[in-house]
């Protein structure tokens, strides 16, 4: 019965989140993350707003005009003003004319459009790419921030140890001097390493709240218990993840020039107008005139400007600086890529031999500790061997915190989920 109740127990352990998962999984509802969210959206509405210039727009106005002559509220031909004067009709003029009406408006064909379509695609899924860059960069900076956290922790724990073990030293010294076997200057090297112990904790301090600083900034979380990173995935690399927006925008770029080429296009427009005239009391034969009149236009439009041609060689230049911008960033990433792996390969041989160096650092201080008793090694002596283990401890908690940030490092490039590899 004990064993199936230990059994439950290891597997509801196993089913609970770890810190660093809840760090990473609370990042994705917090404005830093919602930021990019609504920037997407902004893109797939400039994108959908294109779309709508295909459709018919339409207004309805309303006009109050006062002329210093007789005006017409609609063209009258001929015919039609000699027969309204023969049969006393009055005549559709006047000096204030209000109007009421609707107006309207579709592009037939405006081959610009199709091309910024397609344009403002590529600026879409370039948002939605950096959308996830983003996520996975702020990812990194958490995992990174929290291997600086259990670093800083596993020094601490050092510090104390070898606080206790000075302490201890202390009272066996200070018996020693009291009796008359040992001379109080033994007292102060002790005490002089025990405060720079304590001038080392406070910087440990200090640094523990500025990683903790930077892991609330983006979660909101607070971290208090500092639990070990593990490796639970592995990373998968192939193409350069990070580059992919520039990539986005560079056809993007590229669009920009057939834009401005297709400005010499010809323009096919419709329009449209339709409107209520009224004139009151203000006409030939002083009665009130109320007319209706509209129209459709069917309407070529061919632009020709010099402005057209400085638009074709300004779009030309800015895809000329996004395309190096774009050589010159997959470069550089190319060149960190292999560097992160170097350092990565270089990280595991020095954890390993850093681990080995402790493991003997501890063996040689039991022999200091045992020698300085007997009087075969000096307090000078048995100091360092103290101080010798301390360093090669917090040296060992750095270069596995460095690993954890180099890992974390390529998981960006290459576009990996942390929360996927680490817990």
């Amino acid at each position: 019965m004990k064993r199936v109740a230990l059994t439950a127990a290891i597997f509801v352990a196993s089913l609970q989140a770890s810190q660093l998962h809840t760090l990473l999984h609370a990042l994705k509802n917090k404005p830093v993350t919602q930021i990019d969210i609504a920037a997407q959206k902004i893109a797939k509405l400039s994108k959908q707003k294109v779309t709508d210039q295909f459709y018919p727009s339409f207004a309805l106005f309303g006009t109050y005009e006062h002329y210093t002559n007789d005006t017409n509220l609609r063209p009258v031909p001929p015919p039609e003003a000699n027969r309204r004067i023969s049969e006393h009709q009055p005549l559709p003029f006047a000096q204030n004319i209000q109007r009421v009406g609707i107006s309207g408006s579709m592009p037939l064909f405006v081959k610009s459009l199709f091309t910024l379509k397609k344009k403002l695609a590529y600026i879409y899924e370039a948002a939605k790419l950096k959308k996830k860059l983003n996520f996975y960069k702020n990812e990194a900076i958490i995992v990174g921030a929290y291997a600086n956290l259990l670093a800083l922790h596993e020094t601490k724990n050092a510090l104390f140890a070898r606080k206790r073990s000075l302490l201890k030293m202390r009272q066996d010294i200070k018996i020693a001097v009291d009796s008359g076997r040992a001379a109080p200057i033994a007292l102060d090297k002790i005490d002089t390493s025990l405060a720079n112990l304590a001038i080392s904790l406070q910087d440990l301090n200090i640094k523990e709240s500025l990683a903790k600083e930077r892991i609330s900034a983006l979660t909101g979380i607070e971290v208090k218990n500092i639990e070990p990173i593990e490796q639970i995935g592995s990373l998968k690399e192939g193409e350069l993840f990070a580059i992919k927006p520039l990539a986005k925008n560079l056809k993007a770029a590229q669009k920009d020039i057939s834009i401005a080429k297709e400005s010499f296009f010809p323009k096919l427009l419709l329009e449209g107008k339709w409107s209520k005239n009224y004139a009151q009391k203000d006409v030939l034969y002083g009665e009130d005139v109320d007319v209706g009149y509209g129209d459709v236009t069917l309407k070529l439009v061919i632009p020709l400007s010099k402005a057209q041609f400085t638009d074709i060689d300004l779009a030309k230049a800015k895809y000329f600086k996004e395309h190096n911008r774009f050589l010159q960033t997959r470069q550089e990433l190319e060149a960190q890529a292999k560097s992160l792996h170097t350092q990565l390969s270089s990280l595991k041989i020095a954890i390993e031999a850093s681990q080995k160096k402790v493991a003997s650092q501890k063996e040689l201080v039991k022999y200091a500790k045992t020698a300085y008793k007997v009087g075969r090694l000096s307090e000078e002596e048995y100091l360092r061997y103290e101080e010798g283990l301390f360093f090669a401890q917090a040296n060992l908690a750095q270069l596995k915190a460095q690993k954890w940030q180099t890992l974390a490092q390529l998981a960006v490039i290459y576009g990996n989920d942390l929360e996927r590899i680490v817990k």
